[in-house]
């Protein structure tokens, strides 16, 4: 199972989703569907900005759990 991370890393900078989202210069519902696990497809621009905003590699954002 894929599993997304961006809540930690949203949550451990005391931001909220709208914020993050204003942040990530990202649709609001798509950075709110992937903070709560909802997404079933994620755009590789929004892994990129994920990624600069909060200086963090791809694998700190996504994992697979078996």
């Amino acid at each position: 199972m894929i599993k997304f991370h961006l809540r930690e890393l949203i949550d451990s900078r005391e931001l909220t989703i709208r914020e993050s989202a204003k942040l990530l210069d990202y649709r609001f519902d798509t950075v709110r569907q992937m903070y709560h696990g909802e997404t079933k497809r994620v755009p590789v621009e929004l892994l990129d900005r994920i990624c600069e905003v909060f200086e963090c590699e791809v694998g700190d954002i996504i994992s697979y759990e078996r």
